[in-house]
């Protein structure tokens, strides 16, 4: 297979060589961004949170949570982004963010690779869509 094949059934649908590659780090940072516009439209929850599903990754969820304005002191980030184990019921990894700055996402981006990167190589562990 050449390159450019190589590329073109990369490009045509997510299997497994998607770890290696990285998890296509543009996707990724998309899907981000389009969570975080995603929840600004989203209802409040009874606490006042809101939450949107970023991504899920075979058995992970990548999920983006904004905290209740009041309860948010001080220095604490009012955005999470959290890796989440649908199978063990618990919280994998997660990082705060104030305002999704470039440095920010680039956290946040790494969070998510770093959570693919831990999975079983195997082919049925992909992105799945959000929508």
């Amino acid at each position: 297979m050449t390159s450019k094949q190589g590329a073109a059934q990369r490009a045509a649908c997510w299997d497994e060589s998607f770890l290696s590659l990285d998890l296509y780090t543009d996707e990724i940072e998309q899907r981000i961004i389009r969570a975080y516009i995603q929840l600004m439209l989203r209802p409040d929850n009874a606490d006042g949170s809101r939450a949107v599903m970023v991504m899920r990754l075979g058995a992970l969820e990548v999920r983006l949570t904004e905290l209740p304005p009041d309860s948010v002191a001080s220095g604490i980030p009012p955005f999470w982004l959290e890796v989440f184990s649908v199978a063990g019921h618990e919280s994998i990894d997660s990082c705060g963010c104030f305002e999704f700055d470039e440095i920010e996402l680039a956290s946040a981006v790494s969070l998510v690779l770093e959570a693919a990167r831990a999975l079983p190589l195997r082919p049925s562990v992909r992105p799945e869509p959000t929508e």
